[in-house]
């Protein structure tokens, strides 16, 4: 039991350390987003000697980050190492020796922080990653007047800005595309409108469909009428020669 206690107290010091040291690592990543070139670069570009300025400070700043970085992550990476050989070496054969549940589940607990302890350390180390990748690659697509050596940034910068204007132009189609939806649409509302208003008209005049049946009833008698008289003339022709 005394060993346990004992392995216990130091878990717990890695563990409160450990904590302290990503909580450092998690500011750090922020400062290090904070400071990037991009952050500080000028949009207006109108300005070129102050904008070198900006960015040399920017760089010697995210240089410095970047070293912190790598020392903290050897750091974190160290105390994980720690912990987990404390936990699967000694806590958890005396806690079988003890055969003390709460001893098991202490065990349990310590080997659940070291699991959350290390995806939050690679989650927020990996994106660390890929945000230097970015803006290495951002600040020499944005840099004025600096050829870039390697042949390899060269192609990622042509692939970059030819992804860039096929999305400028996918954009420009989809807002023809959306202003031509808008357009059908408000044709086909007042399409809709006129269909409406017709309807209208008719149920405001229900005797209309009657009236002119009537009218064609009535003109079709008036047909008959002088067809027969028509024919009545005829025959009084032929008769009287």
């Amino acid at each position: 039991m005394e060993e346990f206690d004992v392995l216990r107290r130091e878990a717990t010091k890695l563990e409160r350390n450990l904590e302290d040291k990503i909580a450092r690592y998690h500011s750090l990543a922020q400062k290090i987003q904070v400071d990037s070139p991009l952050t500080h670069r000028s949009t207006s570009h109108t300005s070129s000697s102050l904008d070198a300025a900006e960015s040399g400070s920017s760089n010697n700043m995210s240089s410095s980050a970047a070293n912190e970085e790598a020392l903290l992550a050897n750091e974190i990476n160290r105390t994980l190492g720690k912990l987990n050989d404390l936990i699967n070496t000694k806590m958890a054969p005396a806690a079988e020796r003890s055969n003390k549940a709460q001893h098991s589940l202490l065990v349990k607990r310590y080997r659940e922080i070291l699991f959350d302890s290390t995806n939050d350390f690679k989650k927020t180390s990996g994106a660390i990653l890929r945000k230097r990748e970015t803006l290495e690659l951002f600040s020499g697509a944005n840099t004025n007047g600096i050829q870039v050596e390697d042949p390899a940034m060269e192609q990622l910068l042509r692939e970059r800005n030819a992804i860039g204007n096929s999305i400028r132009s996918a954009t420009s189609v989809l807002n023809q595309a959306s202003d031509i939806r808008n357009e059908l649409r408000n044709q086909g509302m007042a399409l809709r409108g006129v269909g409406t208003k017709v309807l209208n008209m008719a149920g405001r005049i229900p005797g209309l469909n009657g009236l002119i049946e009537n009218i064609r009833r009535r003109r079709g008698r008036d047909d008959m009428v002088v067809s027969a008289a028509i024919a009545a003339c005829i025959l009084f022709t032929l008769w009287y020669v």
